[in-house]
């Protein structure tokens, strides 16, 4: 059925429903979700995995030991935290999968949680400036899915946060 909308003096304009070719995430299936969900939190574990293989930045040792022992533990509990963030992250969406697409506020505040890590993770790695330490196509394709995934978690993780069934 179709209803025009306006607002004002702006035109109307047609809120019929998508086309059935249009793919919609209201079409995925509950399945289709609690599996998207549990490869994402399988992919968080590939993330860790391959965070052990990225190149130290150039003079990391020195650099680390010529701050204050406090700054130095810091600076090592920042990179173990965010670690143990994305750890727990993808494990909460292995095992809770079906829960965290019921949309309970708990589940959605999960969701939100997780969207908003990624989505500040999507802001903060480009301003942290490592393109120069960029030096072979493989890092440079590496960093450019990592940017990738962090968007993708994002959007999808915010999606089931705002979701309402």
């Amino acid at each position: 059925m179709r209803r025009p909308v306006g607002v004002g003096n702006l035109p109307l304009r047609d809120c019929s429903p998508a086309p059935p070719w249009l793919p919609s995430f209201s079409a995925m299936t509950d399945s289709l979700l609690i599996l998207g969900v549990r490869v994402a939190g399988g992919f968080h574990f590939v993330t860790l995995i391959f965070a052990c293989f990225t190149p130290i930045p150039p003079n990391w040792g020195e650099n680390l030991a010529a701050l204050p022992p406090m700054h130095r533990r810091f600076a090592l509990a920042q990179n173990i935290s965010i670690g143990a963030t994305i750890a727990v992250l993808g494990l909460l969406s292995l095992v809770f999968a079906p829960t965290l697409i019921a949309g309970s506020p708990l589940a959605r505040a999960v969701c939100g949680i997780t969207a908003l890590f990624w989505g500040g993770r999507l802001v903060v790695l480009p301003w942290l400036g490592v393109r120069p330490a960029l030096t072979t196509p493989l890092l440079r394709v590496g960093y450019r899915l990592l940017l990738v995934e962090c968007a993708a978690y994002a959007a999808a993780y915010a999606y089931l946060a705002l979701h309402t069934r």
